[in-house]
């Protein structure tokens, strides 16, 4: 068919190129309709979209509630030996709203493609003249709205049932902290959304991560009480360092298990693990696609 044709003309794509603007903003778009998507899909469902509002609450309880029962009230002189405070309820909750966030790297973004294919629009998207990568971005953006409001449900709850001993004056650096750790996590995020790609069965890499994550991140336990490597290589992960220095900045008397410069710390990891992550994924991308391998998902 002759390119002059008028009817050639309108059935053309013009697809934007380099890296510009004007193609940020369409890729910034995306993402956000991603992330609208997925809100409208959790709205669909209303009574879901409730208890995934709440779960992090039922989850956290027990582990307040076993830290109670095994130190036998709400301070522990142990506890305040080791990182300055005893107050095992601040502790265990500045902690424990990390798990969630984590959850948010290594389940919501590392299956954001795979639930596509669950949904049935996965070649819809793969044809679109948009990044792959916004859809693992959308999806980050609406887990990470979705459990701050679940991190908000808690704190109100913990604050009138137990108390909270926060510093007020901490809250703004505690902020910087947590989102210097996000960008981190967004990375690593990014990472297991590309193994997603290539492994069929990817939850059995994800909850090994995951696990693994939790067990280095001093949660509802002092990082001292690891062994030596196991320290050393929870630094590998924000999650670690991010939690020292908010708990330094929101728990009076707290004191940090090791000495550093916790923002430049974290602004490295979320570097090298953005990059990592982009780059892992170009590579899985191109090679899923020659391979034809998503049709065997």
């Amino acid at each position: 068919m002759d390119k002059s044709n008028k009817e050639h003309r309108l059935r053309e794509v013009r697809c934007p190129t380099g890296f510009n603007w004007s193609n940020l903003k369409a890729e910034l778009k995306a993402v956000w309709q991603s992330n609208i998507k997925d809100w409208k899909i959790e709205f669909a469902y209303p009574v879901s979209f409730i208890r995934q509002l709440i779960s992090p609450l039922v989850f956290l309880l027990p582990f307040l509630l076993y830290g109670l029962a095994l130190v036998g009230g709400r301070y522990s002189p142990n506890l305040e030996q080791l990182v300055g405070t005893g107050d095992v309820v601040a502790f265990i909750f500045t902690g424990y709203i990390m798990m969630g966030f984590i959850g948010t790297a290594v389940w919501a973004m590392g299956f954001s493609i795979r639930r596509e294919r669950w949904f049935g629009t996965l070649e819809a998207i793969y044809v679109t003249p948009s990044s792959r990568l916004g859809q693992v971005l959308g999806m980050a953006l609406h887990s990470t709205v979705h459990q701050i409001l679940g991190t908000i449900i808690q704190f109100i709850v913990i604050y009138f049932t137990f108390g909270l001993a926060l510093k007020i004056e901490g809250i703004l650096p505690a902020l910087g902290i947590f989102a210097l750790m996000m960008l981190a996590l967004y990375g690593f995020g990014i990472v297991i959304s590309a193994l997603g790609l290539i492994l069929k069965e990817g939850w059995v890499v994800s909850d090994s991560l995951y696990s693994i994550m939790m067990i280095l991140s001093p949660v509802a336990y002092p990082l001292a009480v690891l062994p030596t490597v196991a320290q050393q290589a929870s630094y590998l992960f924000p999650t670690a360092p991010a939690l020292i220095g908010m708990r330094s900045f929101l728990i009076e008397n707290y004191q940090p298990e090791v000495v550093g410069n916790v923002f430049l710390h974290l602004l490295a990891l979320g570097a090298a693990w953005i990059l990592f992550g982009i780059v892992v994924f170009r590579i899985t991308d191109v090679y899923v696609r020659k391979r034809g391998m998503l049709k065997k998902f």
